[in-house]
C-alpha cells in the first residue's frame, strides 16, 4: 500500500492487529468502526521516532518529526496541536540523565527494538505550554506573533465587553 493509509494499522478492542483484507469496509459507518488506526513506529511516522507524553486534557504531546525541513520556515504551525522538537534525541537524553549514568544507551537501546516502548520517568517534570502574541524583550520593543489560534480576538472582545478601553498598538 502506498501513502499514508499504507501505513497504517487496524487495531481490534483487544488490540490486535487485523489485515485490512479481513474486513469488509462497506459494512461500517464512521460510527460503527469497531477499529481504532494506528501508525506504528517508523521513520516515516507523522511524529518521528519519539514522542514525550504528559498528563493533559488535550491529547497534545512534545515530538519528533520526519519533516525536519519545516524548522527552517519563518512559520511553523504544521502539527495539530501537538509540538515538534527540533533536537527530540538530545530532550530524551536530558530527561533520562536523571536517573541513568548512560541515557543515549537506554534510548538508543529502546529505539533498535523497533517497537513502540515506553519508558516512565522516575520523577515528574512540570510541563507548562504557553499561547504568546505579544512578547515584551527586557529591553526594546514588544515582538508581536501571528494569533494562529485566533485568540486575540475573543480576548479582546471579552475586555471590551467588561469596559476595558482598549488603544491601538504599532507605528
Amino acid at each position: 500500500n502506498s501513502g499514508a493509509a499504507g501505513h497504517l494499522q487496524l487495531v481490534d478492542s483487544r488490540g490486535r492487529v487485523v489485515s485490512r483484507s479481513n474486513v469488509d469496509f462497506s459494512a461500517y459507518t464512521a460510527r460503527t468502526f469497531p477499529y481504532r488506526l494506528r501508525q506504528p513506529p517508523s521513520g516515516r511516522n507523522a511524529l518521528g521516532l519519539v514522542k514525550f507524553m504528559f498528563p493533559n486534557p488535550h491529547n497534545i504531546y512534545l515530538h519528533d518529526t520526519p519533516a525536519k525541513n519545516l524548522f527552517g520556515r519563518d512559520v511553523r504551525a504544521f502539527s495539530h496541536g501537538c509540538i515538534r522538537l527540533h533536537q527530540p534525541f538530545d530532550f530524551a537524553y536530558a530527561l533520562l540523565a536523571k536517573q541513568t549514568s548512560d541515557p543515549e544507551g537506554v534510548f538508543h537501546a529502546a529505539l533498535r527494538t523497533g517497537r513502540e516502548t515506553r519508558i516512565d520517568l522516575e520523577q515528574n517534570i512540570p510541563v507548562h505550554l504557553v499561547y504568546r502574541t505579544a512578547v515584551m524583550p527586557t529591553k526594546g520593543n514588544a515582538n508581536y506573533r501571528n494569533d494562529i489560534y485566533g485568540r486575540d480576538g475573543r480576548i479582546f472582545a471579552a475586555l471590551s465587553n467588561a469596559g476595558v478601553v482598549l488603544h491601538a498598538v504599532g507605528g
